[in-house]
């Protein structure tokens, strides 16, 4: 199996379109995301395939959460995708290189919003994200600090480096309810 496709019901698939019932044998596999995916097609799969939990220390606590998330209409206004990409970044010039590779996830602005800027999502709970589309976005290549804008290259990232990167960039994002400042 070369490629799982993650459905926007929380299913997994070949490549063929037959569903992946063991999600631990498609963990190297290259993923792809159906049209419409999102981040609650991501809590869907993580809810039914409970064998994921054990592969992140965050995902036990996302699954016991998604419960009690609103059902629906969790889309903040001006907020067109969710962008998951990998970045590989060479840092430490003039001192000893290193080359960091990692992923992100960020938000998309609306064009009437922001002209397609890049955001960070960080300002909101994760359940007010839950119906942005999800799509993999274009690799990001920074060099000593310097993005690189002519460089474009399509993300492509296994199951695992998907599900572990999307938990540990939701872990940081957002502020608990209960840390929120009032106007």
């Amino acid at each position: 199996m070369n490629d799982v496709i993650l459905g926007t019901d929380g299913s997994l698939q070949d490549h063929h379109g037959a569903r992946i019932e063991d999600p631990l044998r498609a963990l190297g596999a290259r993923v792809s995301l159906s049209p419409g995916y999102t981040l609650r097609s991501f809590m869907r799969m993580l809810v039914d395939h409970p064998v994921l939990a054990r592969l992140s220390e965050f995902a036990p606590e996302f699954a016991a959460k998604s419960g009690s998330w609103p059902k629906a209409d969790c889309w903040p206004a001006g907020l067109e995708q969710l962008e998951f990409s990998r970045v590989v970044e060479m840092i430490g010039h003039p001192g000893p290189a290193r080359l960091e590779i990692y992923h992100t996830l960020r938000g998309r602005l609306s064009s009437g919003e922001g002209g397609g800027e890049d955001v960070e999502i960080k300002g909101w709970q994760v359940e007010m994200l839950l119906d942005v589309p999800l799509v993999l976005g274009q690799l990001r290549h920074v060099v000593f600090g310097d993005r690189v804008a002519e460089f474009s290259f399509e993300t492509v990232c296994n199951l695992f480096e998907f599900f572990e990167g999307v938990l540990w960039q939701l872990a940081f994002h957002g502020t608990p309810r209960e840390c929120a400042l009032r106007r």
